[in-house]
């Protein structure tokens, strides 16, 4: 079976044979007709120096047909000042700013077919030589307090991005095309952080506090929390128990 798509992204720049490696497969892929797909997904010893990191992943980012980098990467690779704390619960309106194509345009090589600029599920950017726009998504879902891991979302989303441009390659610059995955990919998003909460965000009894009894602080499943009476979940906070479910 053929692949249609080859998928890299720029740990496999951190090591020379790592790097050797990754350029003899991408040659492979492209001399049997694959598209390569880039996720930047910058480890943190890259975030240094936008210099350094745009030479050293110049020879990978040249060779991708698809793209696919943050607001948070764009920023860093163009030298822009982010207008928003990272990671924040920021919801200034700089946070969804779509930037122009000519600010792009230094990030742009001869045979990129598109460029995806991400920013969670708030909203997907992207750029090709002829259009540029974008499509509104929704806040990452709502993650519990035991739940702080928020790239499932993300790779949700690149996942469903090259599942729809893998289908469809020849639509992989269609402007209604592009809106579809997009949307998609969004869903996807949602879903995917939905799912990862509903597992983690409960806290495990292994993890519970030793002298927690002492202080009225009880175990149920959540299955039994669900059916609880009523009156348990009304009562004075001061007077009833606190209930951890996992």
């Amino acid at each position: 079976m053929q692949a249609k798509m080859f998928y890299y992204n720029s740990s496999a720049l951190l090591e020379p044979t790592t790097r050797s490696s990754l350029s003899k497969a991408i040659e492979v892929s492209k001399k049997f007709g694959g598209v390569t797909f880039f996720d930047l997904n910058l480890p943190l010893p890259l975030w240094s120096s936008s210099k350094e990191t745009k030479s050293l992943v110049k020879e990978a980012w040249e060779a991708a047909d698809i793209i696919e980098i943050t607001k948070q990467e764009l920023e860093f690779l163009c030298g822009i000042k982010p207008s928003e704390k990272f990671g924040t619960k920021d919801n200034d309106k700089s946070k969804f700013t779509h930037y122009s194509p000519e600010v792009v345009t230094k990030l742009w090589h001869e045979n990129l077919k598109v460029l995806f600029v991400t920013n969670g599920t708030s909203k997907i950017h992207y750029y090709t030589k002829e259009h540029d726009g974008w499509v509104r998504g929704t806040e990452d879902a709502p993650i519990t307090p035991f739940t702080g891991d928020m790239s499932q979302s993300g790779d949700a989303i690149v996942a469903a991005l090259m599942k729809m441009l893998a289908i469809n390659p020849h639509l992989v610059t269609d402007k209604d095309y592009l809106h579809t995955a997009m949307k998609h990919a969004i869903t996807c998003g949602v879903i995917d952080q939905w799912l990862l909460a509903r597992e983690r965000g409960f806290l495990p009894r292994e993890r519970a506090d030793p002298t927690s009894e002492q202080f009225g602080v009880r175990f149920v499943t959540e299955k039994e929390y669900r059916t609880l009476p009523d009156s348990i979940h009304t009562e004075d906070s001061s007077e009833s128990e606190l209930l951890y479910v996992e």
